[in-house]
C-alpha cells in the first residue's frame, strides 16, 4: 500500500510541478484582473463535474462494486459490469454537456454574479461553452482510472493528469505568441488535453487486458445498485463543489478576486493532490479487498496507517504555507501582467486555505472507511452539514476579509467535516489505531513546529531577494533552497524525536514477496 501510495504521489508531484509552470505562464499572460477571473470561471464547471461525478461519486460507488466482482467472479465478469457502466456514463455525460452548453449564459450569471456589472460576463460565457466539452473526456478518464486502480495499476491514471499541464504549457509557449489571444487558446487546449488524457488510460487498459468493447446502455439491477450508491455521493460531492462555487461567486464581486483564489488554491492543492488524492486512490481498493477477504483488522490497520502517513507528509506543507505564504506566492507568480501587490494579497489567501489543508487531506483518508463498506449516505450527511456552515460563513467572512475570508470559510467547513467523519467511524468501531498512534502524531506536530521556526528565520534572512520585482529565476531558486532547508529540518526533527527511524521508513517501502 505504501509503495502504491508513493507511485500515485510521485506522479502527482510531477503533475503539480508542471502545473506550477502552467500557472506561472497563465498569470503572466492573463494577469490579476478581469481576464484572469474569466479564465477561472471558464474552467470551474469542467472541474466541478470531474470532482463531483468522475473522481467523487462515481469512483466511490464503482470501485467497491468492480473490486468485488474482480475478487469473487474474475476479470471477465468484472469487465462486463464495467462496460455496461461506462456506456451508461457516456449517455449521462452527453446529456449534461448539451444542457450546460444551451444554458451556459444563466449558469455563468448565477455562479459569477459579480461579472454582470463590468463586462466580464459575455467573455466568460463564450469561453465556458468551449471548455465544457472537457467534462465528457475527464469523467471517462476517471471511470477508466477506477478500473485500473482496482487492478493495482496506478501509474497511467496518475500520468494522465500530467498530460493536461503539458498541453497548457505547449499552448502558452508556442500558440499564444502567434495568436495573441491567451484566453481562447487556453479554452481550446482544454479539449485537446481531454482527448490525449483519455487516450493514455485507454491504451493502459488495453495493455492490461481490460475488455473495453462498447455495449448499448441498459439500466439493469447492477446499474440500479450503482445509482443507489452514487446518489448520496453525488449529493455529497455536489454540495462540496457548491461550497467552492459559492466562494467563487462571492469573490467575483471584487475584480481579481477569482484569479487570486484560483492561484492560491493551486499551491494549496499540492499537498491535497500529492497526499489526499493519493491516499484516497490507494486506500479505497485496499480497504475494500481487506473487507471482502473477511479481514476487518487489516482494513482498520490500513486506515490507521493511511492517516498517520498522510499527517507525516501533510503537516510540513501546511506549516510552510502558514509561515511564508506571501513569499511563496510572490516568488512563483509575480511577473508580466501579474503584479507584486496582487501576489502579496494572494499570499494571505493561501494562508487562509492552509488552515484547512490537513482537514481536506484527512477527509480523503477517512471517506474510504465508509465507501469500502458501500456506505455513501453517512459522508453525504456530514458534507451537507459542513457545506451549510460554509454558505453561512462565506459572505460575512468576505465582508470582513475580502477574498481571504472566502478561503477561510472553506477551511472551517473542512474541519467540521473531519470531526464528523472521525466521530462516525469511531462510533462504528472502525478506528482501531495501533499502539503509539497519538504519541507519534503529537511528535509529528512538534517536528513541524520546529521546521516552521527554521523556515521563518531562513525566509527573513533572504526576504530582500524573495520580495523583489523581476529576477524570477533568482527568487524561484531561493524558494527551492528554502524548501530544502525546511525538508531537512523537518526530517531531522522527526528522527531526533524518534517518530520513525531511517530503518523503519525504509522497511515500509520495501517490496515483499
Amino acid at each position: 500500500m505504501f509503495r502504491s501510495f508513493f507511485t500515485v504521489g510521485s506522479l502527482t508531484m510531477v503533475s503539480r510541478i508542471v502545473g506550477f509552470v502552467r500557472d506561472k505562464l497563465i498569470a503572466v499572460h492573463l494577469g490579476s484582473g478581469a481576464l484572469g477571473d474569466v479564465w477561472i470561471a471558464a474552467f470551474q464547471l469542467p472541474n466541478l463535474f470531474r470532482r463531483t461525478f468522475g473522481e467523487g461519486a462515481f469512483n466511490a460507488a464503482f470501485v467497491p462494486m468492480y473490486s468485488r466482482r474482480l475478487e469473487e467472479d474474475g476479470p471477465a465478469k468484472a469487465d462486463r459490469f464495467a462496460r455496461r457502466t461506462l456506456s451508461t456514463m457516456c449517455l449521462i455525460l452527453a446529456v449534461c454537456f448539451v444542457g450546460c452548453f444551451v444554458f451556459m449564459d444563466p449558469i455563468v450569471r448565477i455562479t459569477n454574479f459579480g461579472f454582470a456589472k463590468d463586462g466580464r460576463l459575455e467573455l466568460a460565457v463564450v469561453a465556458s461553452r468551449i471548455t465544457i466539452g472537457y467534462l465528457v473526456f475527464i469523467c471517462l478518464v476517471a471511470g477508466l482510472s477506477g478500473i485500473l486502480n482496482s487492478r493495482r495499476v496506478f501509474a497511467a491514471p496518475a500520468f494522465a493528469y500530467v498530460v493536461l499541464n503539458l498541453v497548457f504549457i505547449a499552448a502558452l509557449v508556442v500558440v499564444v505568441p502567434m495568436t495573441g489571444d491567451p484566453l481562447m487558446v487556453l479554452s481550446w487546449s482544454v479539449i485537446v488535453a481531454g482527448v490525449l488524457q483519455l487516450a493514455v488510460v485507454v491504451i493502459s487498459c488495453l495493455r492490461h487486458g481490460v475488455d473495453l468493447r462498447p455495449v448499448l446502455p441498459r439500466f439493469d439491477a447492477d446499474m440500479r445498485r450503482l445509482s443507489t450508491l452514487m446518489a448520496p455521493g453525488l449529493v455529497s460531492g455536489g454540495i462540496q463543489q457548491i461550497n467552492l462555487l459559492v466562494g467563487g461567486a462571492v469573490a467575483s464581486i471584487q475584480v481579481g478576486g477569482k484569479i487570486g483564489i484560483g492561484l492560491a488554491d493551486r499551491i494549496n492543492q499540492l499537498p491535497l493532490g500529492l497526499i489526499g488524492m493519493a491516499a484516497a486512490v490507494v486506500l479505497l481498493p485496499e480497504i475494500t479487498r481487506n473487507l471482502r477477504g473477511g479481514d476487518e483488522a487489516a482494513a482498520k490497520r490500513s486506515l490507521s496507517q493511511g492517516l498517520e502517513l498522510s499527517l507525516f507528509l501533510c503537516l510540513p506543507a501546511t506549516v510552510a504555507m502558514l509561515v511564508i505564504p506571501r513569499e511563496i506566492m510572490y516568488a512563483i507568480f509575480e511577473g508580466g501582467r501579474f503584479k507584486g501587490d496582487a501576489a502579496l494579497e494572494a499570499g494571505w489567501i493561501l494562508a487562509a486555505f492552509a488552515t484547512g489543508t490537513p482537514a481536506y487531506v484527512l477527509i480523503k483518508v477517512l471517506q474510504p472507511g465508509y465507501f469500502s463498506r458501500e456506505d455513501t449516505r453517512t459522508p453525504m450527511k456530514f458534507t451537507i452539514f459542513s457545506a451549510v456552515a460554509n454558505m453561512v460563513l462565506v459572505y460575512p467572512f468576505f465582508l470582513w476579509l475580502g477574498p481571504v475570508g472566502c478561503a477561510l470559510a472553506t477551511s472551517v467547513a473542512g474541519w467540521i467535516n473531519v470531526t464528523l467523519l472521525w466521530t462516525g467511524l469511531g462510533k462504528a468501531g472502525f478506528m482501531g489505531h495501533g499502539a503509539g498512534f497519538y504519541g507519534r502524531v503529537a511528535r509529528l506536530l512538534l517536528a513541524a513546529v520546529v521546521m516552521g521556526g527554521v523556515l521563518a528565520a531562513a525566509a527573513a534572512f533572504g526576504r530582500d531577494l524573495l520580495i523583489v520585482e523581476g529576477r524570477f529565476f533568482a527568487r524561484f531558486g531561493l524558494m527551492g533552497v528554502l524548501v530544502a532547508v525546511g525538508a531537512a529540518s523537518y526530517f531531522g526533527a522527526v528522527l531526533a524525536l524518534r517518530v520513525y527511524s531511517v530503518k523503519e521508513l525504509a522497511k515500509r517501502f520495501r517490496r515483499r514477496g
